[in-house]
């Protein structure tokens, strides 16, 4: 994508200029019921999935945040994912969160994805597991920490 150049009083904008701009969110998404994990890959309920009409031409970035991931109460990992299509898809994006402990810890986690798709209907799916479900491991949602899928076109491709 060529670059815009700075604007001065008197020049034209084009539509050449306009479409290399962000055209902006193509999905947003949000839920505050928790998520029980498993130790299969499991797309999460309450959120998604994100369905889009993509241009080939253009470029996307997918934000998947979860405010609160919560581990199993023994050393063991929790994945999230986000997949095309549905849980069994082409996985487009993975993070991990790590416990060498044998307590539960909790964080926060982003997943992110910038890439092109074919032109057409789209769907993405946050995904998640854990290695193992000693204890209670979730995703903690609530009406102030929710979680959320955010698909924008940012600009071509």
């Amino acid at each position: 994508m060529a670059l815009n150049n700075a604007f001065t009083v008197g020049q034209i904008l084009t539509a050449t200029e306009m479409n290399n701009l962000p055209f902006g969110v193509a999905y947003f998404d949000s839920d505050a019921s928790n998520f029980t994990l498993t130790t299969t890959l499991t797309a999460v309920t309450g959120l998604g999935p994100a369905v889009w009409t993509a241009n080939s031409t253009r470029l996307y970035k997918i934000t998947y945040y979860e405010p609160q991931c919560q581990t199993s109460t023994v050393a063991s990992y929790l994945n999230l994912q986000l997949r095309e299509t549905n849980a069994a898809g082409t996985q487009l994006q993975s993070t991990f969160v790590q416990n060498e402990t044998a307590v539960s810890t909790t964080s926060g986690q982003t997943c992110t994805y910038i890439g092109t798709f074919a032109s057409g209907s789209v769907t993405v799916v946050p995904c998640a597991l854990t290695s193992t479900i000693t204890g209670t491991p979730r995703l903690v949602h609530s009406a102030t920490t929710r979680a959320f899928i955010l698909v924008e076109d940012i600009g071509l491709a």
